[in-house]
């Protein structure tokens, strides 16, 4: 049975990080090439592009807008950047069931208030992309979800969440295999609002399946969504079975906010808690906790094999290129790295194949790498495979197809061979 270790941020300085790391990764990837297939200018602000952009396959789904009710969806080819379908922002969506709605968005870059920091999911299940919308522009309104095809964009079933005139808003928060979760709150950030309601929808038909009063939706993968519910100590995290709501693992402490939630993929969620001196990293199918020794919550990628990484911090990078420590989901054990440049610390964001795509920050430990600093992507050992990308915002990445942005475009760029 897998055992949770509490991790103080607080440890001893000199205490071992990640003790029983003994091995050293010596798989070094085949370094990558990058072509730029394409780029179109967007109105979002760049902090919210990864938010926002979307690969689906050779497909490439795209929210921009930068008012919380006025949004420009699309659906992009990944090869040349041709548009399959698009729903403008001046023209209203007719919805089965609904009539004549406006498709909307909220998260980070929408308001004026960089404390508003909601995290909407851009995500399909199946061939159904979930879309927020609202019945007019007033600032009090009937709000819900649209269910569209993401082939052909369109709408296949609506849900009014919100049926009365409402300050309220519903945003998609998660998917989950063909599971849709529909958080309705007053907008809020960087902590939990006063109240919010999250329902889940089946993405198929848009039929409610389950509701949680309390509880916010933030993270989904294959069968399995996390959440955070309101109790009288606070917003605690909990893992549900995605169909039905029922609780797979609860949390032993409260989570401040949204933000403390640092990622789920490959069927594990990373939580930093309790003013992030507890990490939690927890199995999504079973529940079960995973034992490690660190002083800092590890990032969580989905590459192959999907593996938790670990290299921020003056006590990681101060320990040189074996600083930059692996742990292969969801049984390996800590791996040392051997290549990560001096000077430099990573930042796990994706993952793709044998590839780590983040980003290289610098550190004061030396300016010898500093040129190195931007997106990036390394293999297991740390090693550089891409070429460096300052200035720009990682918004997701495959095996084929990497999506960049910077203030005022998306751009596309082919993975090759080096």
């Amino acid at each position: 049975m897998v055992v949770r270790r509490r991790v103080l941020l607080g440890a001893v300085v000199g205490a071992p990080l990640l003790v029983g790391c003994g091995k050293t990764a010596r798989d070094v990837a085949p370094e990558l090439k990058l072509e730029t297939a394409w780029r179109v200018p967007v109105r979002t602000r760049v902090e919210g592009l990864p938010g926002r952009v979307r690969l689906v396959g050779d497909l490439v789904v795209l929210f921009d807008g930068t008012g919380v009710e006025k949004v420009r969806v699309a659906c992009l080819k990944a090869a040349d950047g041709s548009q399959v379908w698009g729903i403008d922002d001046t023209k209203q969506l007719s919805v089965p069931g609904l009539g004549d709605v406006w498709l909307c968005v909220v998260g980070r870059g929408v308001y004026e208030s960089p404390d508003v920091i909601q995290e909407p999911t851009v995500g399909c299940a199946g061939d159904i992309l979930p879309i927020s919308f609202v019945a007019d522009r007033n600032a009090r309104t009937s709000s819900g979800i649209v269910g569209v095809d993401v082939r052909d964009g369109r709408p296949v079933w609506g849900f009014r969440a919100v049926a009365d005139a409402s300050a309220e808003r519903t945003m998609v928060t998660a998917v989950a295999g063909c599971v849709v979760l529909a958080t309705v709150s007053a907008p809020y950030g960087p902590q939990w609002p006063d109240r919010a309601t999250t329902i889940a929808l089946d993405a198929r038909t848009g039929r409610e399946l389950w509701r949680g009063a309390g509880v916010i939706g933030l993270a989904g993968d294959g069968e399995s969504v996390v959440v955070a519910r309101k109790t009288d100590g606070g917003w605690r995290p909990e893992v549900r079975d995605a169909q039905t709501g029922t609780p797979r693992w609860t949390g032993e402490h409260s989570i401040d906010g949204p933000y403390q939630h640092v990622a789920t993929v490959a069927d594990h969620t990373v939580l930093s808690t309790k003013d992030r001196r507890v990490t939690d990293i927890v199995r999504l199918s079973t529940g079960d906790q995973l034992d490690f020794e660190a002083d800092a919550p590890p990032g969580l990628v989905g590459s192959e094999p999907p593996m938790l990484v670990w290299d921020s911090g003056v006590a990681w990078w101060a320990k040189g290129p074996n600083g930059f420590v692996t742990q292969t989901l969801p049984k390996g054990s800590p791996t040392k790295g051997k290549k990560r440049p001096k000077g430099l610390e990573f930042h796990a964001l994706h993952g793709a194949g044998p590839y780590i795509w983040g980003t290289y920050k610098t550190t004061q430990e030396s300016t010898e790498h500093d040129d190195l600093a931007g997106t990036i992507a390394v293999d297991r050992t740390g090693q550089p495979r891409s070429a460096t990308q300052p200035g720009v915002v990682l918004a997701d990445v495959s095996e084929k197809w990497l999506v960049v942005g910077k203030n005022g475009y998306v751009e596309v760029q082919r993975i090759k061979p080096s």
